[in-house]
């Protein structure tokens, strides 16, 4: 994995503050360009606006004989009093109207610095004028239905900062997604237990050189486990071996203690030769339990042919009432549905079922059932086996099919050796089916399952 032209993740978070400090000012800018241009063209008063206007109409208002010919400027609010400081007409109400007579009696006025007031005496009256510091729109509608041009401006400004600030985040945080996404690639192919791939590249310095680390680390893991999966494959081969070669001179041992056991012999001589056939009787178990738990890790022949399948069971069914029969156990058969026929190695298969039948009736109590159903799910046959003993305990369900495991170490009288839910496993697994251990809700005793693909 070479590396390529990268930039660091330093100069990536000082490009995005440049960006965003640009988007910021353009954000500030277009606003601002806005009410600029409204105000060029009429539709936005200058600030000062308000407070010429009035106080040019201040001299035309003391000199008017009739008020109503006043043409009061929009934005602009009036209070007549008589000379008696009495309301006399006023388009002000509230708050402002109170400020206004505060105005006119004491000449202050406790508002809103932008509300400022112009004090006018005519002959028999007073007049106050209220008029706004600041710019205002000079359309009629947009005046009475939007906040001032400033107002808006800082509304407008805040808006576009905000959006600013969300795309150019959401855009650089994408970036980085994008640039650690062989990063989380990678991580996700070795969590499936996969190490033949390509890592990917990045474009930021720190996440290239992690990246490169990862795909030394992954070629180096890759390499051990092929060298430790040969090993163990060498090493079971060789035990099998082995094991078969033991078988040879075990058999000229037995054929010997036969031939001595044909002769005459005195009661101690009978007694050391029975020693030496439960001896070798014995070994010879050994060597078959091993030779089984090799081929069962090495991967079995598997040589599959179309049979037969409702001849195949009831075969299967037969040898299975014989066994129950001897260890006076009941069985109960049921056929949901079934196929014609089935693709597998019958030879192999048939040691699978019995030895999950085998296991059932080792710990069933005597005059108990076995239940045998099989069904034809979709694409899979489903074949289920239920006992009535105690079930499977909680470390059983876990490890129940794990070599050598006995969850009562006195089974191992029994001679399993913890092999037979092992083997069968191992057996429906090369068929490309799954074995699953669990308790039964109806006999509380344990219930395996073998799924085999049609």
């Amino acid at each position: 994995m070479g590396m390529k032209k990268t930039t660091s993740l330093k100069a990536s978070f000082w490009k995005f503050l440049c960006m965003l400090l640009v988007g910021l000012l353009g954000a500030a800018a277009v606003p601002f360009g806005l009410i600029l241009a409204g105000t060029n063209m009429g539709f936005i008063t200058y600030a000062n606006y308000m407070e010429s206007s009035a106080k040019n109409l201040a001299p035309v208002i003391a000199a008017t004989p009739d008020l109503a010919d006043v043409q009061i400027p929009m934005g602009c609010r009036y209070l007549v009093l008589d000379k008696n400081y009495q309301v006399v007409k006023t388009s002000l109400e509230g708050e402002d109207l109170d400020s206004a007579m505060e105005y006119a009696i004491s000449g202050k006025a406790n508002q809103n610095p932008d509300k400022q007031y112009l004090f006018v005496t005519r002959e028999n009256e007073y007049v106050v004028l209220q008029y706004y510091v600041g710019s205002q729109f000079t359309n009629e509608w947009l005046y009475e239905h939007f906040p001032s041009p400033e107002i808006l401006l800082y509304i407008l400004i805040a808006i576009n900062c905000i959006m600013v600030c969300i795309i150019l985040t959401a855009k650089f945080a994408k970036n980085l997604r994008v640039q650690l996404s062989p990063l989380f690639e990678a991580t996700e192919q070795v969590a499936q237990q996969n190490l033949d791939f390509e890592v990917g590249h990045s474009k930021i310095k720190e996440f290239e050189e992690v990246l490169y680390s990862f795909a030394d680390m992954k070629d180096n893991l890759k390499s051990s486990l092929e060298q430790q999966w040969k090993a163990e494959q060498t090493q079971k081969e060789q035990i099998a071996a082995l094991a078969h070669d033991l078988k040879t001179p075990l058999t000229v041992i037995q054929g010997n203690i036969d031939l001595i056991n044909e002769t005459e012999l005195d009661a101690e001589q009978k007694k050391y030769a029975e020693y030496i056939t439960e001896s070798s009787e014995q070994m010879y178990f050994y060597i078959k339990t091993l030779i089984e738990i090799s081929r069962a890790a090495v991967g079995y022949q598997i040589q599959k042919e179309k049979m037969d399948f409702g001849r195949y069971i009831q075969r299967l069914r037969m040898q299975i009432e014989s066994l129950c029969r001897i260890k006076g156990i009941h069985l109960q058969v049921k056929v949901l549905s079934m196929p014609n026929s089935l693709e597998a190695d019958a030879a192999l298969l048939e040691r699978a079922i019995m030895n999950i039948v085998n296991n059932a009736l080792d710990y069933s109590p005597r005059g108990g059932t076995i239940y045998v159903e099989i069904g034809n799910l979709e694409d899979h046959i489903q074949i289920s086996i239920t006992d009535e003993g105690n079930g499977f305990t909680k470390e059983a369900l876990k490890h129940a099919h794990e070599r050598f495991f006995m969850d009562d170490q006195s089974r191992g009288s029994k001679m399993h050796f913890g092999m037979g839910l092992y083997i069968a496993e191992s057996i429906v697994k090369q068929h490309g089916g799954t074995l699953t251990l669990e308790n039964s809700k109806q006999t509380h005793g344990a219930r395996v399952t073998m799924n085999l693909p049609c």
